[in-house]
């Protein structure tokens, strides 16, 4: 609402002013004063947009009160009336930031016509000053995002460096091209409650508040988002010697610990110019976490040394491989490797992310092979949460992975039909789960007869067309297979790992053997240990 107030000594003039349309030009409030004194005591008391006011008045003039407003009252416009078309006026108004100087008498619509300008100019003032305070309370509320949404796409490598000086003074950031600072990279491992995972944000938001506040004593913290379970920091010192980096997010691990009840761990790159060395330095952080089991206890270590993975994962590919098991169906056998894997790599505390996300693409590459075979796709075989993103929190805790595993599988076979549902599959199954666990032995084509209770050559032209191979090379390919684990993760003697594989005569099982791999067995084991 625009606030009017007239001023003028003469009372027939002041009420002709009053009585004008107001409303018609949006005037919503008129005040009168009939000296220059008593509008001084109308603006204490009243918020006024406008004044329209005589020069020549007793006491106080309009150029006094002009002067007055000018030092106490700055958002007011004034309009000058006067008899005296003199530019001594006019100059001496324009001095005092008049806005308009209009010569009596006055016309009603004259007078009209300019305080409605001057109302437009102040209402669009107004609108202008209104969205710019909007635009700062919204920049305000969501400063801690685009903060974390700006060093994200520094550590992409995607922000564009034309606008990078101008972002980083509009988001309030200390940082420059050019300078030293430290990234440090929080690996969220365990959060305050381990029966919701959903809660893991949560746990996130509390983590990056309290490094802030710690680290923000010695460091300008500049905090990252916190997706996939990680939470970068980039930290930049004012110059004076800092308290040891390491100790403090020593310090911090305890306080999570001790006030949030959860567990983190950082690895810290001490050196990284701004902002050129950012994403190669981040990756490497990325990449070495990666290789360190959440299991341990929560750490905090210096970038900079490679680590390297425990063992392969041999396990996941010995025969008869995921592909096979899943291949004849035997959805439980699956389960039940993956069950030994998982529960291996905990006890061994050798969980790490980049086998879990091994294990994850191996069992994903069976279940799409499988599906294939029967017509369909991997979310029609399996369901949609087949499918992982890379920042799934399933890749980087074991348990989840373990559920997940189990899920799928089950969604797997039902979508199948099960094991049974099959009676020629089921015997193909029954005829692989024979030689498996007979292989050091007799697994003739009499013996496997035998066992299913088929004659050798109905059993021999079913399986040949179930399987578009013969049963001895299915035999030859599980002992080549196996023989080539063996040989990558044991150090069992060659002679002693051909009579495991039901070969009587070791040189024979090395010619076989040669023929397959196109090397000896002590070729193919060398060629592996010196990896």
């Amino acid at each position: 609402m625009i606030e009017l107030l007239l001023v003028d000594d003469e009372p027939m003039l002041l009420q002709s002013m009053i009585d004008n349309d107001w409303d018609a030009i949006g005037i919503g409030a008129v005040r009168q004063a009939s000296s220059g004194q008593e509008a001084a005591e109308v603006l204490k008391t009243h918020r006024i947009d406008i004044v329209v006011t005589d020069i020549r008045m007793p006491g106080m003039s309009g150029l006094e009160l002009s002067a007055h407003i000018r030092d106490h009252y700055p958002h007011i416009r004034v309009v000058l009336l006067s008899g005296y078309g003199e530019f001594a006026y006019a100059r001496e108004a324009i001095a005092y930031g008049i806005v308009s100087y209009l010569l009596k008498p006055i016309q009603d619509e004259q007078l009209l016509a300019e305080v409605g300008r001057v109302a437009a100019g102040i209402l669009k003032e107004r609108r202008h000053a209104g969205d710019a305070a909007r635009a700062a309370l919204a920049l305000r509320t969501h400063l801690p995002e685009l903060r974390a949404r700006l060093l994200g796409e520094l550590l992409d490598g995607t922000a564009p460096a034309a606008e990078l000086e101008a972002r980083l003074q509009e988001y309030e950031l200390a940082f420059r091209p050019g300078a030293a600072c430290a990234l440090v990279l929080l690996r969220l491992e365990q959060a305050f409650r381990e029966d919701k995972p959903q809660d893991e944000a949560l746990f996130g938001y509390a983590v990056r508040n309290m490094a802030a506040e710690l680290l923000g004593s010695a460091y300008a913290v500049w905090p990252g988002g916190g997706e996939g379970g990680y939470l970068p920091l980039l930290l930049l010192s004012p110059g004076e010697t800092p308290p040891p980096l390491l100790d403090l997010l020593a310090e911090l691990q305890r306080q999570v610990e001790t006030l949030l009840k959860g567990r983190v761990s950082a690895l810290v790159q001490p050196q990284t110019q701004f902002p050129g060395e950012l994403p190669s330095h981040y990756r490497e952080l990325r990449n070495e976490l990666r290789k360190i089991p959440r299991s341990a206890r929560g750490f905090v270590l210096e970038g900079g040394q490679p680590r390297v993975l425990a063992q392969p994962l041999h396990a996941l590919y010995a025969p008869p491989t995921l592909q096979h098991l899943l291949e004849g169906g035997r959805w439980q056998d699956a389960q039940t490797r993956l069950e030994e894997l998982l529960a291996a790599l905990a006890s061994s505390e050798a969980e790490t992310e980049e086998y879990l996300h091994e294990v994850y693409h191996a069992l994903r590459g069976a279940l799409v092979y499988a599906a294939h075979l029967q017509g369909k796709t991997l979310q029609e075989l399996a369901g949609w949460q087949a499918e992982l993103g890379e920042d799934s929190p399933v890749l980087r805790r074991p348990e989840l992975m373990a559920e997940w595993t189990a899920a799928v599988l089950r969604q797997a076979e039902a979508s199948a039909g099960g094991e049974t549902a099959d009676p020629r599959r089921e015997l193909i199954a029954k005829i692989h789960r024979f030689i498996e666990r007979n292989i050091s032995g007799d697994v003739s084509l009499q013996s496997i007869a035998d066992h299913v209770e088929l004659h050798p050559v109905y059993l021999s032209s079913l399986y040949k067309q179930e399987t578009e191979e013969n049963i001895s090379d299915y035999i030859m390919r599980y002992r080549m297979e196996k023989a080539a684990m063996l040989l990558r993760s044991t150090n069992t003697r060659i002679y002693e790992l051909a009579g495991m594989l039901g070969f009587v005569n070791p040189p024979y099982f090395s010619k076989l053997f040669k023929a397959y791999y196109k090397a000896t067995p002590q070729e193919y084991r060398d060629r592996f240990d010196e990896r």
